[in-house]
């Protein structure tokens, strides 16, 4: 009886060691949840931060993608769960979902406070090389003639690509049919399979495909040319300029319930993962700029761009439910 005993209190202590390992494990992981697939720009970066970060704060950090609805799967679970466990990539589409859906569940400023910038970038709109699109002007002469024949994919309704079409398609008189995929290289690559004619992407994402042949680009929607593709013209060169344009942003933000301790020691850590050399070199290789500005200056933005985009959702009329 007495060694029975003492083997069932082995076992009982064993097992409390082995819980408590289990829940310190748990508690030392930092979860970076994505709102779209894998292979997509965002997800790219986050992972690149990730393996920067983890040292510095001491935790084990993974990035997970709850792809859907826009990025409110994502934005609710990050919101919903521990705040100190998970970090949500915020971009533009971020802001725009809050106002595009009619029960997002969240406010973008008032819910979430942000922890450090990642990166900005431009859009390009590709087609697949033997399209007979040249550029945006045959892209409006043959929409006008044909409505609803040309289609476009993007990243889901309601997500950044999807607004800046809409709002081109308003501008401009024409109508396209839309195509919503989870990610944007899902889109290019229905492009390249001929499945749907134009996607918007990034040239960070599309560069490789372009120099490869499977892509042509039609058109930079940002503030300048693209060392990968340095021969094609931005939208405004080419006549179809967006009037006070949006930056395109990417960052990480925290529930505002998180504790404002937890939060400063995010931002100190970030602060050295995206200044780091490789981090950088990483970015400009890539085609994208790095956006290594303090948090305060990212809630700048995106308080500027809520407001901005409040309106223009307001002006176009889209609503989801």
């Amino acid at each position: 009886m007495e060694r029975r005993k003492v083997v069932i209190g082995a076992a009982v202590a064993v097992g409390l060691a082995a819980s408590r390992g289990s829940r310190a494990q748990q508690d030392n992981l930092l979860t970076i949840v994505g709102p779209f697939g894998p292979g997509g720009l965002n997800d790219i970066v986050a992972r690149m931060y990730a393996n920067k970060a983890a040292p510095l704060l001491k935790r084990t950090v993974i990035v997970g993608n709850k792809p859907g609805a826009g990025g409110l799967i994502a934005a609710q679970t990050v919101l919903r769960g521990d705040p100190q466990a998970a970090l949500l990539v915020a971009s533009n589409t971020f802001l725009i979902a809050a106002h595009v859906y009619k029960d997002a569940g969240y406010d973008p400023v008032r819910d979430f406070t942000p922890v450090t910038p990642l990166f900005t970038t431009s859009a390009v709109w590709v087609v697949r090389p033997d399209h007979p699109l040249k550029n945006l002007q045959d892209l409006v002469t043959y929409a006008k003639s044909n409505p609803g024949k040309l289609t476009y994919a993007t990243n889901g309704v309601g997500t950044y690509s999807h607004l800046q079409m809409e709002m081109f398609k308003k501008r401009n008189g024409v109508d396209l049919t839309h195509v919503p995929f989870r990610s944007l290289p899902e889109g290019s690559m229905a492009v390249m399979g001929g499945v749907v004619d134009i996607a918007v992407d990034t040239p960070f994402a599309v560069a490789p495909r372009v120099k490869a042949g499977n892509l042509r680009p039609l058109a930079v929607f940002g503030p300048r040319r693209e060392e990968a593709f340095p021969d094609v013209p931005t939208a405004e060169e080419a006549g179809f300029g967006e009037p006070d344009p949006l930056t395109i942003f990417c960052g990480l933000v925290v529930p505002s319930r998180a504790p404002a301790a937890y939060v400063e020691g995010l931002r100190e850590a970030s602060q050295q993962a995206i200044k780091d050399a490789e981090f950088v070199s990483q970015l400009r290789s890539g085609g994208v700029s790095p956006l290594a500005v303090p948090a305060a200056e990212l809630s700048r933005i995106m308080t500027v761009q809520n407001e901005r985009y409040a309106d223009l959702i307001g002006a176009l009329g889209i609503s989801l439910t």
